[in-house]
Parts: C-alpha cells; structure tokens; sequence
C-alpha cells in the first residue's frame, strides 16, 4: 500500500462528487473505486450494500435513471488519514418510479453523510447515510402527521 498524502486523500473523494455523481459518469466507477468496492446505503440501495463494480454500475445506472438532474453540493468535509466525510445536499427531479412511488416530477432537495475509506488512490468503502422518510416524503409517498 503506499502511503498518500492528505491532499491526494481529498482530491480521491471529491472526485466522487465532481466525476461520478455531478457528471453522472458511470464508467468512471472503474477509476475510482477499487475492485472489491463495499458501497452501503441503506435507504436505497437493494439488501443495503452493492459490492464490486458492476453492482455500484448498476445502482447509480438506475439511481441517474431516475433523478436524471441530480446534483450534489458538499457542505462539509472532514479529512484524517485515508478517512474522509463529506456532508451534502443533492438535489434532483423525480423522473421515473422510485421506491414503490408513483411518478409525480417532483425536485426533492436531500441533506446527507457519505464516509470514505480510502486505499491506494481508490475508494474502498463508501458508507452512506441520509434520511430516507424526509425523501419520500418529498417525493409524496408519505405526509407528516403535524
């Protein structure tokens, strides 16, 4: 394993946002995540995990399918060694059905956590955290009670 600087740490997980996520650049998945990627999302993704390329292709094939203009903006980033966490908003429009709702087109504006492992240049493990119930709340699937 070599050792990476703090700088290289960060550039790694930006990336994420700027190459994968913001210019929904799936094939990029190969550059940067390493070949046994662990992706954790409990709220969307299927069984709460995606492992390897080809499953974390598929998950953000389906999640760009459905929020077509999504778009992340970091809030907060927090670097220590091969660690980072970044604190986000995405937002996007609802395009097609997602989680059991029925298409309504609307822009939903989501606030959340994602944590990095980082080896060798590449993501290793991603987990992510966010609050599902303010989503599909927003999305109409569910009303709050007050």
């Amino acid at each position: 394993m070599a050792e990476m600087t703090l700088e290289e740490v960060k550039a790694v997980a930006t990336s994420y946002f700027e190459q994968l996520t913001n210019k929904q650049d799936v094939g990029y998945v190969d550059t940067l995540f390493t070949d046994d990627i662990a992706f954790y999302d409990p709220a969307i993704v299927p069984d709460g995990e995606a492992h390897g390329h080809a499953e974390v292709k598929q998950f953000f094939s389906v999640f760009f399918k459905v929020f077509p203009d999504v778009h992340f903006e970091i809030d907060d980033f927090f670097a220590e060694g091969n660690k980072v966490a970044i604190r986000f908003t995405w937002t996007g429009t609802h395009k097609t059905e997602f989680l059991g709702i029925e298409l309504k087109e609307r822009h939903v504006s989501v606030p959340g956590i994602d944590i990095f492992h980082i080896e060798d240049g590449k993501i290793a493990e991603v987990r992510v955290a966010f609050d599902r119930g303010h989503l599909i709340e927003q999305l109409g699937g569910i009303h709050h009670p007050f």
